[in-house]
């Protein structure tokens, strides 16, 4: 039987990662007004299936309860947080801009420290630097993605987007601990919750966050951490504010193609967990819309505060032709040695990795409810900064 057969609270949530971690004290409430609008979604919309509010309180449930253990490792080893997390290198932009393909080839660089998929779901204890791909909960979590992949190539359903357990992931996945993340807008029907996140949320208890975690999983496997998440480029006043000497990535793609896939990466979450009259593809395309308009205009203000000199541009069009050319170039604008076997791993990483590695995807504006001539208002002042090569009808 369900654990939230009646109308589920914030507290209910709270009370079942407490019991199932066996702790009760938390760092701080900051997580509460996220996780209230998330709850009270699944109350009152009608649009969920019953597994659907199942699988996001479910999801609510097991990542208070990662807060719960990091706090409570936090509590047994305070000497964690007298580390620095120095000049992070961090890859944002607009989604569906190539950031993953950096992020990969960044993990390739034995110096570097990329935050692992199955240390988001499992972080403490830490690994040690030598376990961190074959650690037991890594391997457990590459089984099931063995068979997960094995289903999905059965069905003939190509992936829109695809992480590896023992490859580097989102930030995203650690903003979710705070109830500040996309990963909850992208299963919920209405667009309050991403109005709320873009708008009144407040995103320096998140990055605070997000810097503990970082030295609980720095404290066992050290090393520069390479990060990535489209949606840090909403919120760069409040990452600087929390790590001021991190270098920026900002990688930029034709915004036309790039929002039709985000239209077509939306579709997955929301068709699981909606009832299938519920599903609304011009829904998500207004909602694609307005999330990409804030992905550029607010780097653009933020940009022209603090100056060009803390980005490093990557264009997608150039990821493409030659990515080796885009690293070296971001090597030497970081002031980092790229050697030749950091280098040559990066060139194997590529080759055995092509870009419809799991399927191609094919989608258009159109299909979203959307058109170039509708959305040139929105990028007009992205595309007159950049050199962006658009790249066709998506």
């Amino acid at each position: 039987m369900s654990e939230f057969d009646s109308v589920a609270t914030a507290e209910d949530v709270f009370e079942l990662a407490a019991k199932q971690t066996g702790l009760s004290e938390i760092d701080s409430d900051s997580w509460r007004e996220g996780l209230d609008i998330v709850v009270d979604e699944v109350n009152t919309c009608p649009a969920f299936s019953p597994y659907g509010r199942e699988r996001i309180l479910t999801d609510s449930v097991n990542a208070l309860a990662r807060r719960l253990q990091v706090h409570d490792h936090i509590r047994s080893h305070p000497e964690v947080l007298d580390t620095a997390v120095a000049k992070p290198l961090i890859i944002l932009g607009m989604p569906r801009t190539g950031t993953t393909v950096v992020s990969y080839l960044l993990d390739q660089d034995p110096a570097r420290r990329s935050l692992l998929l199955w240390q988001c779901m499992h972080p403490v204890p830490p690994a040690q630097a030598d376990a961190l791909r074959t650690d037991q909960r890594c391997l457990d979590m590459l089984e099931e993605q063995r068979k997960t992949l094995e289903m999905v190539a059965a069905a003939k359903v190509p992936l829109p987007h695809w992480e590896d357990a023992d490859g580097p992931t989102e930030d995203m996945f650690i903003h979710n601990q705070d109830f500040k993340a996309l990963s909850w807008d992208a299963f919920l029907h209405t667009s309050r919750y991403y109005e709320w996140l873009f708008s009144t949320a407040d995103m320096t208890t998140t990055y605070e966050y997000q810097k503990r975690y970082l030295q609980v999983l720095q404290s066992t496997a050290p090393g520069t951490w390479s990060l990535k998440m489209p949606s840090h480029s909403v919120h760069i006043e409040a990452l600087l504010k929390v790590f001021p000497d991190a270098r920026l990535v900002w990688a930029h793609r034709d915004p036309y193609q790039a929002t039709a896939s985000l239209g077509n990466l939306l579709k997955l979450p929301k068709s699981m967990t909606h009832n299938a009259g519920a599903v609304d593809l011009h829904a998500m395309g207004r909602d694609a819309k307005a999330q990409m308009k804030v992905h550029v205009e607010r780097p653009l203000r933020a940009r022209d505060r603090i100056g060009d000199d803390h980005f490093f541009h990557m264009y997608y069009s150039e990821m493409m032709r030659d990515p080796m050319d885009v690293m070296r170039r971001l090597y030497d604008w970081a002031g980092d040695p790229l050697t030749p076997e950091t280098a040559g791993r990066m060139q194997d990483w590529l080759a055995e990795h092509p870009q419809d590695r799991y399927g191609r995807n094919s989608y258009s504006l159109e299909q979203y409810g959307l058109s170039v001539d509708e959305l040139k208002p929105v990028f007009a002042e992205y595309l007159d900064t950049f050199d962006i090569e658009l790249e066709g009808a998506p």
